[in-house]
């Protein structure tokens, strides 16, 4: 038989193909979908996120406190008045005698110049020298001075004239004055028990034409005021004898014109005592008495007064009383 030979290149055709059919087919590469890797990469930022948070310290949010500060106060504008500063032992205390001059309830017209004399006694343990003064304490000045040094000694239980320059106030109405004395150390003092009760001086200034004289006590309805006078006296000032023993005040109110006045019994001793209550009565034109009993079961030194409130508010002159227990 005779074979017949192909050629060597045909061979080597066959011999590759025979190795491309043995092998494996490769596996086609999808083509990724866009949207599907945005979403991948999405959660894979928020994931990371979630862990750096939990691995991030919290620093807390410190939130300010404001405390409220107070509101600066409004400045308040006040009328000056005389600082009083009273001693704290006995030593310097006055009582009073009587008004010398000017009465209470005296009428004067605008302007017009007058001087104010009050009788006084020298109740403490130390002389009064020329370093003392009779100053201005509250209510009307009228044209006075603020202090009035003492011209002249005065010692323990002595008796003295204190004297003070005034003038009438321009307007009409009713004017009190009160004055203290003021000891070497600058201390002011007074009356009563405490040593804190002023003297005072009180006028009426007339309006319009004067019917009535001027300097003269008002007792009409010329002054223009309804309580034309107060006044207070005891029936023993000194009291020396066994206790208990009973003070008698005698008050007396006169009104130029019929009112219903509302009047009550002040007083100082030192301690604590029981007074009448005030009283309110309609009383008439003139002159009307009211009297007061006051008991006592120890020693007392005290001072009292009758204060008319309405309808106009007027006080009597101060009254000393004393009472030892044998």
């Amino acid at each position: 038989m005779k074979l017949k030979l192909r050629p060597l290149w045909v061979l080597f055709v066959l011999l590759l193909a025979a190795c491309r059919a043995g092998a494996s087919e490769p596996t086609p590469t999808a083509t990724p979908d866009p949207q599907a890797v945005y979403t991948a990469v999405a959660q894979t930022v928020e994931a990371r996120t979630t862990e750096l948070a939990a691995l991030t310290p919290t620093l807390p949010t410190a939130t300010p406190s404001l405390t409220p500060q107070p509101a600066t106060p409004t400045p308040t504008l006040s009328t000056a008045t005389p600082t009083l500063t009273f001693p704290a032992g006995g030593s310097d205390r006055l009582e009073f005698v009587a008004d010398v001059t000017v009465p209470d309830g005296t009428n004067f017209r605008p302007g017009e110049r007058f001087t104010k004399t009050w009788r006084v006694k020298n109740a403490g343990t130390s002389t009064w020298t020329s370093a003392y003064a009779l100053v201005f304490a509250s209510g009307a000045l009228m044209g006075g001075p603020e202090a009035v040094p003492l011209p002249l000694n005065v010692p323990p239980g002595a008796i003295a004239d204190l004297s003070v320059d005034l003038v009438a106030p321009a307007d009409p109405g009713s004017y009190t004055g009160n004055w203290l004395l003021r000891n070497a150390a600058g201390a002011t003092f007074g009356l009563g028990p405490e040593a804190n009760w002023p003297i005072y001086a009180q006028i009426n200034v007339l309006g319009g034409a004067v019917t009535g004289t001027p300097g003269a006590t008002a007792t009409s309805a010329a002054s223009g005021r309804t309580v034309s006078a107060v006044a207070l006296s005891v029936d023993q000032a000194t009291v020396e004898e066994a206790c208990p023993y009973t003070f008698n005040f005698s008050g007396q109110i006169t009104l130029s014109r019929a009112a219903t006045v509302t009047y009550r019994l002040e007083a100082e001793t030192g301690f604590p005592i029981t007074l009448p209550g005030p009283i309110t009565a309609s009383l008439g034109v003139g002159a009307h008495t009211v009297t007061y009993a006051l008991e006592f079961t120890t020693s007392v030194e005290g001072v009292a007064r009758l204060h008319v409130t309405s309808p106009e508010d007027v006080l009597s002159s101060p009254v000393n009383f004393s009472l030892s227990c044998e």
